[in-house]
């Protein structure tokens, strides 16, 4: 009686210890899901269309170096609009005013003083593609010393005619030109650094009121804009322009102005700061327009190769987890169109491609949110993180029974997150489709599933410098 009395006892306590260690890891198992990080998607509250905010600069056509066509790869990322800016770094001779028209001395009411053949063929490519060209009215940055073309015009009045007859040559055949109906046109760039303009603030600010009157006065129904500022708009020449447009009534359709950062919390900040500006001067309906932006982690290092090895981050797994989120935060802006900086296919350390066409992996950042583009409608969601580049956006078409999510972590220490699809309408099971952009992923399928219920709980691992579409279907 005494031995059974212990052989209980002892079986007791194993089955009290291993009783306890399951406990003790189901309890880990549920904190560790309590302090998970959570996304959420609410199918049942729809927000409406995406904002075209996946512009770029730059078409699709080559012929600096070696020459190529990268149309085929445009449409899979579908830019809503191109901005016309730096073109020279990937088709020489296009674009800018002394390509254009030459001989700044020369009649500018007779066609045979252009040269627009070059910059034809560079703008029907864009057309070609279904997207909107937005021309910059100016010249290409320079880096180099001597600076040849950034000084301000000899005649103001004059310089204005000429762009006056390219708004003609492209809006109304003017010189075997076309009716292509190019509505945005915008003035200069980045008139506040050394590297784009040699004149002063006031000669900016009377250039850009001379040249949109004008524009203005051709055609009253195209949109001019600037002032493009390297810097936000409530620098001293942001608050300058805005006063003086309204002070001297000068047209101004749209404002644009430019963002590079390491932060997407600076990023998403300097946004509001600017569009507050904008709209503190009075410019209510004006459109405003990013219209370059990227990631930079610095702009030089302590060498070339160094400064090389930082840039190249931008167009690599980090730079394309940020232009995820950026996409994503800049959805619930006052912002009407971004293009982002660049599309150009050169050796110039901002393209998409590199010399020999061939794709940098942050195409694949445009390419997924161009894909919740196309599936329409925006839905509700939730676990944005500006602070460190966490994200999320959905999209859905419920006739087709499709269902997309974009994520995106940037620089957050978590890896693992719970994401919930809540009030899903679907009567049948649902095929999730993941797939993965990261240093060794190009958007490629990671993991395929099936789910069955009403609300769907599934864990994601999403590390830094990643990003995961999921795109579920209705079986």
């Amino acid at each position: 009686m005494r031995t059974n009395n212990c052989i209980k006892s002892a079986f007791f306590s194993v089955f009290l210890f291993l009783g306890l260690i399951t406990g003790n890891t189901l309890l880990a198992q549920s904190n560790e899901t309590a302090i998970m990080p959570e996304f959420t998607v609410d199918l049942s509250k729809t927000i409406g269309s995406f904002k075209p905010l996946n512009g770029v600069n730059g078409g699709p056509r080559v012929r600096l170096g070696n020459a190529f066509d990268n149309s085929e790869y445009f449409k899979t990322f579908g830019p809503p609009h191109v901005r016309l800016h730096d073109t020279r770094y990937s088709d020489e001779e296009t674009v800018d005013i002394h390509t254009i028209f030459p001989n700044f001395d020369a009649d500018e009411n007779d066609p045979k003083n252009y040269h627009f053949e070059k910059t034809d063929l560079y703008i029907k490519s864009i057309l070609d593609l279904g997207a909107k060209v937005i021309f910059r009215l100016g010249e290409s940055i320079e880096h180099g010393e001597p600076k040849f073309y950034i000084h301000p015009p000899k005649d103001f009045k004059k310089w204005a005619r000429i762009c006056s007859r390219i708004v003609e040559h492209y809006n109304m055949g003017w010189a075997d030109g076309f009716h292509w109906d190019i509505q945005y046109w915008e003035i200069w760039n980045e008139p506040d650094i050394a590297e784009c303009w040699s004149g002063t603030q006031e000669q900016y600010l009377q250039l850009y009121e001379i040249t949109a009157k004008t524009l203005k006065k051709l055609d009253t129904n195209l949109k001019i804009g600037g002032p493009t500022l390297a810097y936000n708009m409530d620098s001293a020449l942001g608050e300058a322009f805005l006063k003086h447009c309204k002070k001297t009534n000068s047209p101004l359709d749209f404002v644009s102005y430019h963002i590079y950062s390491k932060s997407t919390d600076d990023f998403m900040k300097r946004i509001e700061i600017s569009n507050a500006t904008i709209r503190k001067h009075g410019f209510k309906d004006a459109e405003i327009s990013l219209s370059e932006w990227n990631y930079v982690p610095s702009w030089s290092g302590k060498s070339r190769a160094e400064t090389r090895d930082g840039m190249a981050q931008t167009m690599a797994a980090p730079g394309s987890a940020f232009t995820v989120a950026v996409l994503s935060y800049m959805q619930d802006t006052e912002l009407d169109m971004a293009q982002y900086y660049s599309a150009f296919g050169t050796i110039f350390r901002f393209g998409l491609f590199d010399a020999t066409g061939v794709p940098k992996k942050a195409i694949h950042a445009l390419e997924a949110y161009h894909k919740m583009v196309q599936l329409g409608t925006r839905v509700s969601t939730s676990g944005n993180k500006k602070e460190t580049g966490v994200s999320i956006i959905a999209s859905t078409k419920l006739s087709d029974g499709k269902t997309a999510v974009l994520l995106s972590n940037f620089g957050d220490d978590a890896a693992r997150y719970k994401l919930q699809i809540k009030n899903a309408i679907f009567k049948n099971e649902l095929k999730c489709s993941e797939y993965l952009l990261d240093d060794n992923h190009n958007l490629d399928i990671d993991r395929e599933q099936i789910l069955s219920s009403k609300d769907f709980n599934l864990m994601v691992d999403l590390p830094k410098s990643s990003v995961r579409l999921l795109l579920f279907e209705s079986l």
